[in-house]
């Protein structure tokens, strides 16, 4: 999932942006108004291999434009942003800046834990890997993108699949403390009830007009081989019901905004740690298609979009400071809305695919991502 942090600009844009850098060097303070704050000093005074900026568009407070070697970085973050990288970094030997790049993403992208107890991980035991998020329905049935678990235009062996549910974090050792599972033999595990549940798959069902070629009813069933175990954290999602038609065309008309949460990548094309969450636009069909082909200049770009999908992200013209994304990793994953009238969430698709292939930092607005719908 993709939110341009404050402090980092894609390439394709050309923005001039205001920063808060609170700096000393040779004794010098200089403030300049922005949403981010960063502080440096320097210590000791060296001119041997200076370091270049941080980031190439943010306001500097330096010697001849550039840091000296053992200048310290020290980062924070303003209310509603969260720092991602390395809060403390320092000019070394080489001319370059020791640590993680750094970065505050907007919007509160981490999801508290809990939040989302339909939201299942999708596990494939041959790539040991988080491949794709899911929605748990029933007590034995999980919901996700059919290509997801396919090779070919055909299932792949359940065995090569595990679920988890009540998840938080990617890495298992995390997840408090520990997974709870309990090893029957090499891959085979039951549920237990306590914290996150790890289970097996024993049927798959891919949706009968599944094709692989334009991700037509790009949508599947993992039948679980036990039930789960309702928790705080393990709960189902609610589906739509023709009683309630209504609900469902209204939650899909151009503008209303539905949340994403999933482990896909993030804006430095990693992989997320935890649990992430976006807020995005249903677009109508004709919108998507229009600017799709404008965007591309072909006129076939956007043939995948079919009567049984739907299209959501932020127009062409949204700033990217409040521009989110669904990005590679995020297929599966169910997109919910909240209806008022019933007091509960409801899901309405899944994340199938996206018209222009791009990774995740390179997403802008106007690349709009493809939902299978669920009714």
């Amino acid at each position: 999932m993709s939110e341009f942090p404050i402090g980092m600009v894609p390439s394709h844009y050309d923005h001039r942006l205001s920063f808060t850098q609170s700096s000393i060097h040779l004794g010098k303070w200089e403030n300049q108004e922005s949403t981010v704050l960063f502080n440096s000093r320097v210590d000791p005074i060296d001119y041997r291999n200076p370091c270049g900026t941080v980031y190439e568009n943010q306001t500097e407070c330096l010697q001849d434009g550039e840091y000296v070697y053992g200048s310290i970085v020290e980062y924070a973050c303003n209310e509603y942003y969260s720092l991602k990288g390395s809060r403390r970094r320092t000019c070394i030997g080489n001319g370059r800046w020791n640590g993680r790049n750094t970065l505050c993403e907007p919007g509160g992208k981490e999801s508290a834990i809990g939040k989302w107890p339909w939201v299942a991980a999708i596990y494939d035991v041959t790539k040991k890997l988080l491949v794709c998020g899911g929605a748990l329905i029933r007590e034995q049935w999980v919901l996700t993108a059919a290509h997801c678990l396919a090779s070919g235009a055909r299932s792949r062996d359940q065995k090569d699949f595990l679920v988890y549910l009540g998840k938080y974090y990617r890495n298992d050792s995390l997840d408090d403390g520990f997974v709870q599972k309990r090893e029957v033999s090499n891959i085979l595990y039951r549920f237990r009830t306590d914290i996150v549940q790890c289970g097996n798959v024993s049927t798959i069902i891919f949706h009968k007009g599944y094709n692989l070629y334009n991700f037509d009813s790009d949508i599947a069933l993992l039948r679980l081989t036990e039930p789960v175990q309702f928790t705080e954290r393990v709960q189902l999602i609610c589906l739509p019901t023709n009683q309630f038609i209504h609900l469902s065309e209204a939650n899909l008309e151009n503008g209303t905004r539905g949340t994403v949460a999933s482990w896909g990548e993030n804006v430095l094309d990693e992989l997320s740690g935890v649990l992430t969450e976006i807020e995005i636009p249903v677009l109508s069909n004709a919108i998507c298609h229009r600017d799709t082909i404008h965007l591309t200049g072909r006129p076939d770009s956007s043939q995948t979009l079919s009567w049984n999908s739907f299209c959501a992200g932020h127009h062409k013209n949204t700033s990217f400071q409040d521009f989110q994304a669904a990005c590679p990793g995020d297929s599966g994953s169910p997109m919910v809305f909240y209806t008022h009238a019933l007091r509960q969430w409801q899901i309405e698709g899944i994340v199938s695919h996206f018209f222009i292939k791009e990774s995740c930092s390179m997403r802008r607005p106007g690349q709009y991502t493809i939902f299978t719908k669920v009714n």
